[in-house]
């Protein structure tokens, strides 16, 4: 029988839709478009519209109506309040934030930006995972995927970055802690970028454990290496798996195989969080990984809830931005999150990632033994 997998969904993060340049900061355009010229030689910068756009959402939703999955229930989230935003960021964050309900422009330098509807749609993005903890920690859902936006994995306590205004898995982690009486929480953000907000607000806590594998510095947001393992008393509790660009399936499984699992059991986490982005897919032009990896590590993400924590899993969504990408993917994931097993695996003949992830596994194995105690 299916496992009944809970999505959370609100047509109100459709409304947040920055677009195009700000022309109040005509250094921010230049640098903006070197970046992407950089990253993306072959883009149309006259024709340039922000990638962090509604049909993201749309697409994934869509495809989901077209294509139902049985053991899947659509669920509306609730708005995460101020208070509970403030377990993670700042309240004169917060605060600002909320002021500029209404408003349109950029925030940051890396097109981080709002629109009229941003500041209810990033409430109802941090809500989503909360909403999503408390029906799982309850008991009433065994899995849950959120289908989010704004993202939040580049978001520190105190600012907006990279597309990100709240940090929705860190608010999440923060209500699972605080309120919801998990003591210990393991979050994984598989994202082509690495979640520098996520680590930073976690990074002196022992009692969240942030394991991230990412395209390594410089690559965007240029941190994320291996020896940014935690400070004081969270030292050995932030676990970077550095990667190359153009990883495929291959490597994100020895993530999981190497790095997650061996960390999670060891940890002992009340519940399972990933920071669900699936950039690394071959149509986002930078790495080489399509949807059958990604249904694989959720199945081993499910075995694994299953064997520490109760079956608790939450995913968020975080980058990716081909459409067709982020249906294919997310679609799969949610099957697996469902109960349906996983079929065919595609695997590159040689994974640049690979080695990469053994040096990683190599460096964090005191980290990991260390964890036990």
């Amino acid at each position: 029988m299916a496992t009944t997998v809970w999505v959370y969904f609100d047509l109100g993060m459709l409304g947040h839709n920055p677009h195009g340049w700000d022309p109040e900061h005509p250094e921010w355009t230049d640098a903006v478009k070197a970046m992407i010229a950089l990253q993306y030689p072959d883009a149309n910068l006259a024709s340039y519209s922000h990638p962090e756009r509604p049909e993201r959402l749309t697409a994934i939703v869509d495809r989901l109506l077209l294509e139902p999955i049985d053991g899947m229930r659509w669920v509306l989230p609730a708005a995460a309040t101020a208070r509970q935003l403030e377990q993670a960021h700042d309240a004169a964050y917060v605060a600002h934030i909320q002021s500029l309900d209404g408003q349109s422009g950029w925030l940051a330098q890396d097109t981080t930006a709002v629109s009229p509807g941003s500041v209810v749609a990033a409430g109802l993005a941090a809500g989503s995972g909360i909403s999503a903890l408390e029906a799982v920690v309850a008991g009433d859902a065994r899995r849950a995927f959120c289908i989010v936006r704004p993202p939040g994995h580049h978001a520190p306590a105190d600012r907006a970055m990279g597309f990100c205004l709240y940090n929705n898995i860190a608010v999440a982690a923060a209500h699972a802690r605080t309120t919801l009486g998990c003591q210990r929480v393991l979050i994984w953000d598989w994202d082509m970028h690495h979640g520098n907000g996520t680590q930073a607000i976690f990074y002196d806590n022992p009692n969240v454990l942030v394991i991230d594998s990412h395209c390594a510095a410089p690559f965007y947001p240029g941190t994320g290496r291996l020896a940014e393992t935690g400070a004081g008393p969270g030292a050995g509790t932030n676990l970077n798996v550095p990667l190359p660009v153009g990883i495929g399936n291959a490597a994100l499984l020895d993530v999981f195989t190497q790095v997650v699992s061996p960390a999670a059991r060891a940890f002992g986490p009340d519940v399972l969080l990933v920071s669900a982005g699936f950039d690394c897919h071959y149509l986002d032009m930078t790495c080489a990984m399509d949807e059958t990896g990604y249904a694989a590590i959720t199945q081993g993400m499910c075995a694994l809830a299953d064997e520490l924590c109760d079956g608790r899993l939450v995913m968020l969504l975080e980058g990716g931005y081909n459409a067709k990408a982020l249906a294919d993917s997310a679609h799969a994931v949610i099957e697996v999150l469902a109960g349906h097993p996983v079929g065919a695996l595609n695997v590159l003949p040689d994974d640049p990632g690979c080695a990469a992830v053994a040096e990683a596994a190599a460096f964090h194995a005191a980290s990991i033994v260390a964890l036990a105690g």
